[in-house]
């Protein structure tokens, strides 16, 4: 079980969200029903870096996208990025982007590879 903390900066709007350890669907879950209930920002910078994803199946991914649609409208035009350092990490972050997109998520996903590249994404 992997472990999710954050950090808010109400002057950029943005909330900088750090995973890690060997993350499951349910450690996603929990914290995206619990972020969603509480205070959000339009920005999100997920630092997973230090996260491992290999546990996570395909259909998990899609699911917590499903399930991340179905409570974020308080973020309509808000954006996301997913850093990570790892490429089957990285590929599992594409694999996200893309299931977003079918959600149709009310803000933009985004994978790279880079802290710099998030944050310039991200205009933080």
């Amino acid at each position: 079980m992997g472990s999710i903390t954050a950090t808010f900066h109400s002057d950029k709007d943005l909330t900088l969200v750090k995973a890690t350890g060997k993350m499951t669907a349910d450690d996603f879950h929990d914290y995206m029903v619990k972020y969603y209930a509480g205070k959000t920002t339009l920005l999100i910078l997920w630092d997973l870096t230090k996260a491992g994803l290999s546990g996570l199946t395909t259909d998990e991914v899609r699911k917590i996208a499903q399930s991340t649609r179905k409570i974020s409208d308080v973020r309509k035009g808000g954006k996301t990025a997913l850093v990570f350092d790892k490429t089957l990490e990285y590929g599992m972050g594409r694999m996200f982007e893309a299931y977003s997109d079918i959600a149709d998520m009310p803000f933009e996903f985004r994978a790279f590879k880079s802290i710099d590249d998030a944050k310039e994404w991200l205009g933080v």
